[in-house]
């Protein structure tokens, strides 16, 4: 069963003026018959009041599915909850894992998710390994591995605060959707790097080609190289749609302008794609 449309709920930027922008994603995900989902929650209550704009009720959803435990991705999940969401959470195990972002020589700041801003827990996590179904036509892809040489976007992520147990990030996740034009990857953060995302989709589910990649691409403050190999990735993989945005950043952006092949756009909060 092929997925309908997607939403861009909350992004870093706003694509229509009734919504607001967060450092945060979330998508909402029509899957026909099979009913709706959302990817990720956002960082803070903004996802509701956005859905809202959009005349959608995200308590509606058949399950919420977090791409990892970062705040920016998991933060919404408070307010949906007090909302009414009462559905099933999936994610990776490891998102319940204490997480830091190293700000400078000496600072730390809480990165992840439980760190109080669910003190009552959820009413039903559903943990997910490897690559699972998550509805009909949408497969849960994580514990990708990470291949010798490819970039992955974890520099500066920890489980202490005195850095000396780096973060790996081992719950990155992202959906594989079959859609009437071709399968499509619905990205969180990639912090496992496109390249050893796509290879995990190839290796777990015989994909060889995607039509389109949608989401963040972590190339913040990567290295050009980064950026080439993530423009190599797409190629081979035969993918002629992009849709980046959150945490790509603006340099990112800009490579991937230039230099992706195919039919290229930046997302932001309102964004509809019809795959």
């Amino acid at each position: 069963m092929a997925v309908r449309s997607l939403r861009v709920l909350v992004d870093n930027v706003s694509s229509d003026p009734r919504l607001g922008a967060e450092h945060g994603w979330s998508v909402w995900i029509d899957a026909g018959e099979a009913g709706c989902l959302l990817w990720d929650t956002g960082q803070t209550g903004l996802v509701a009041q956005n859905a809202a704009a959009c005349g959608i009720d995200p308590t509606s959803a058949r399950a919420i599915a977090l791409s990892h435990g970062h705040y920016d991705h998991s933060g919404g999940l408070a307010t949906l909850l007090d909302a009414g969401y009462a559905g099933p959470v999936h994610g990776h195990p490891d998102v319940w894992r204490q997480r830091y972002s190293r700000r400078d020589a000496n600072t730390y700041r809480s990165a992840g998710m439980n760190d109080g801003r669910l003190p009552n827990g959820l009413p039903e996590f559903v943990p997910l390994r490897d690559a699972q179904t998550l509805a009909p036509g949408i497969t849960f892809v994580t514990d990708i591995p990470r291949r010798p040489g490819n970039f992955t976007a974890t520099a500066n992520l920890f489980r202490d605060t005195a850095g000396h147990e780096p973060d790996r990030v081992p719950d990155d996740a992202f959906l594989v959707i079959d859609a009437p034009g071709g399968k499509l990857a619905l990205l969180g953060c990639c912090h496992a790097g496109l390249a050893n995302s796509l290879e995990a989709a190839k290796d777990a589910c015989g994909i060889k080609r995607f039509q389109t990649v949608v989401g963040g691409l972590h190339l913040i403050g990567a290295p050009e190289s980064a950026m080439a190999e993530t423009v190599d990735a797409l190629t081979r993989f035969g993918v002629t749609r992009l849709y980046a945005g959150h945490c790509t950043g603006q340099a990112g952006l800009d490579y991937l302008r230039e230099h992706f092949q195919g039919d290229f756009t930046p997302t932001g909060a309102g964004l509809e794609i019809v795959p």
